[in-house]
């Protein structure tokens, strides 16, 4: 016995397309990031550290550091936030870490 499928009934919902079938890649950025190479420090765990701002948008940083840092932990960064690139501290959140630094989001 054949079985009838009628137009949109009984058939498999199409997947969501991944981020490169869709044309977006993993690394979709709400802020144009800019490279830079400069020297910060910054409170994380009620302590002080140094490393280096090695990019830098409008939504966060990423510090070239070593350590380890608590992902979800918040951060207080020193580094040429403002318009005319006066060093301003900018409280965020350590979003990710890897074994060169550190992904900090920028929060109000």
């Amino acid at each position: 016995m054949v079985k009838r499928i009628m137009p949109g009934i009984n058939r498999p919902k199409p997947s969501k397309p991944s981020p490169r079938q869709s044309g977006k890649s993993r690394n979709s950025r709400v802020h144009a990031r800019k490279t830079c190479s400069v020297e910060t420090h910054f409170a994380a765990d009620r302590q002080l550290f140094e490393g280096i701002i090695k990019n830098l948008s409008a939504g966060g940083t990423y510090i070239q550091v070593k350590g380890r840092f608590i992902v979800g932990g918040d951060i207080i960064v020193a580094g040429p936030f403002a318009a005319n690139q006066d060093e301003v501290k900018r409280r965020g959140k350590i979003v990710r870490m890897d074994g060169q630094g550190i992904g900090v989001r920028f929060v109000q």
